[in-house]
């Protein structure tokens, strides 16, 4: 078995999120924030003006006049997808090295994390208790930051991993990385969520995402929104490498966002398309 301490000693030496990082992840995750509070922490950092500028004039958004201000850009790229290069610009080596202990290439987890957010954007509608759409995209782009920490320590465990996985009814992927390492991806990133200081709601995710019966009831129905979401692109085939699909998926998701088969498989459709457009701008050349 790995070291857990060693694990986690990994994530206290990680470096912290930039100003402009931490100061957009709070903001994206108050429903009542507002354009001109994204505008103001873009404008105040030349690296993210510079990317954010770069997105919105790309092909992929196929304007046919140039954008030179950074009101104009974010109002065509949107608060999300900010946050989103904010988070891939401060921790590239999380979201596009490759997953090592999971066989995966390179930008695999920021291709599942990105098609999950829009999925867990779209299924937060259908919630019954009123979870933001904007709040479970940014959700569903960290929901496994802890797998860019933990993969290094699982290299070499392929096999070992799913076997233990699949030795389990229904599969548990879980199980099996805590029987290698003593401990998990969803452990680990909470504790480097936390230790980012990001918001509660979205540390919960992070934590809690696989087993979401276990989080918080404040943030519970955010929490099945993203759990869902993650299940529903795997299936849809944009998954994180030996690991895809070989998690449970908690049918109680029907008593927070009672999304049918149809609206599922919709969902699913959909956010292969737009995760399409929104890789060719934000992958670039990361």
């Amino acid at each position: 078995m790995t070291d857990k301490k060693a694990i986690l000693q990994s994530v206290s030496n990680m470096r912290p999120l930039s100003a402009s990082a931490s100061r957009l992840m709070s903001i994206v995750s108050d429903p009542d924030h507002s354009i001109a509070e994204i505008v103001a922490v873009v404008r105040n950092d030349a690296v993210l003006t510079g990317n954010v500028l770069r997105l919105v004039n790309s092909a992929a958004f196929g304007l046919s006049v140039r954008i030179e201000t950074v009101e104009r850009a974010v109002s065509y790229v949107g608060g999300n997808m900010v946050a989103g290069i904010a988070m891939g610009l401060c921790v590239p080596h999380i979201f596009h090295d490759p997953l090592e202990g999971y066989n995966s290439e390179r930008g695999a987890l920021w291709r599942h994390s990105l098609r999950t957010a829009i999925a867990a954007r779209e299924i937060a509608r259908a919630a019954r208790q009123g979870v933001n759409p904007q709040v479970a995209y940014t959700a569903g782009i960290l929901h496994d930051l802890g797998k860019g920490v933990i993969s290094a320590f699982l290299k070499g465990h392929g096999e070992v991993l799913e076997q233990a996985a699949k030795a389990h009814e229904p599969p548990d992927f879980l199980a099996a990385e805590m029987e290698i390492t003593g401990t998990t991806h969803c452990e680990v990133g909470g504790v480097l969520a936390e230790q980012w200081n990001l918001p509660e709601a979205l540390c919960q995710v992070v934590h809690h995402h696989h087993h979401p019966s276990e989080a918080d009831p404040e943030h519970m129905s955010l929490v099945y929104a993203v759990h869902l979401a993650d299940y529903a692109v795997m299936l849809g085939g944009t998954g994180t490498g030996t690991d895809t699909l070989l998690y449970g998926l908690d049918q109680a998701y029907q008593d927070h966002s009672p999304v049918s088969a149809t609206q599922l498989e919709g969902i699913i459709r959909d956010s292969e398309r737009e995760l399409d457009k929104a890789a060719e701008a934000l992958l670039g050349d990361m």
